[in-house]
């Protein structure tokens, strides 16, 4: 089978989770597909190199997917072809428009089979999307990713509830990063946002200034359990 970013783009979920932000939902290709001629054209130098560098073929196609329909959903705000979408990173590796006074905001992201792209006029946007599976050493990663305060309340979880617990959390975090835009750089640990049950919506006072908000993604219309999460920087 072929995967195509234009057919692929009228099966998109577009909804209104916050003020003027816009959610993209987009099935990528499943393990055997390939991707369409017409979705590479869409992709720029840098993103088929970095595509060439997987290794799996599927890792490669999901990525080409994802950023093509990345770049046909910001190509009408920059009035230009897909491919020619000025895309840049800023020093902290965050993607932007490379514009003073960027037409959109955007981030991606993607798991398995689907991609979340969220895109606001205005604010500074993370988003984070992750399907469950079962968590290799997840007594060691809940030490990496929770506060001490945290981890206690997640030790006190009945076991049955760790791992939904665990990926919600990440999810939080992830969004909140990716909004700064430090991404990982910044230790999961120190982004504090207390284990409230799904759905749930809170803000996160970031240690040297600034306040970032975040909001859970409950409602995705996908078949598999899974957790996602949308930040958001007011400007």
């Amino acid at each position: 089978m072929t995967w195509d970013v234009h057919a692929a783009a009228q099966q998109t979920l577009s909804s209104r989770f916050q003020e003027d932000c816009q959610l993209h939902l987009v099935e990528l290709p499943d393990m055997d597909d390939e991707v369409s001629a017409a979705t590479r054209a869409c992709l720029s130098d840098e993103d088929k190199q970095r595509a060439a560098r997987f290794a799996r073929a599927v890792d490669a196609h999901r990525y080409m997917a994802a950023h093509a329909a990345l770049r046909v959903l910001l190509a009408p705000a920059c009035l230009c072809a897909p491919r020619d979408v000025p895309m840049t990173t800023r020093a902290n590796g965050k993607p932007t428009l490379m514009t003073a006074s960027p037409a959109l905001h955007f981030n991606l992201t993607h798991s398995d089979n689907w991609a979340l792209i969220a895109l606001h006029p205005h604010w500074e946007i993370g988003v984070d999307l992750e399907m469950h599976k079962p968590w290799p050493h997840m007594q060691d990663l809940a030490e990496s990713v929770f506060s001490q305060a945290e981890l206690r309340t997640w030790r006190a979880t009945t076991p049955a509830d760790q791992a939904s617990v665990l990926y919600t959390a990440w999810t939080r975090k992830e969004a909140c990063l990716k909004a700064v835009g430090t991404g990982l750089i910044t230790p999961p640990d120190q982004v504090e946002l207390g284990l409230a049950p799904t759905p749930a919506r809170g803000q996160w006072h970031r240690p040297e200034g600034g306040l970032v908000e975040w909001l859970d993604l409950a409602h995705l219309p996908l078949a598999v359990p899974h957790s996602a999460c949308l930040a958001w920087i007011r400007s």
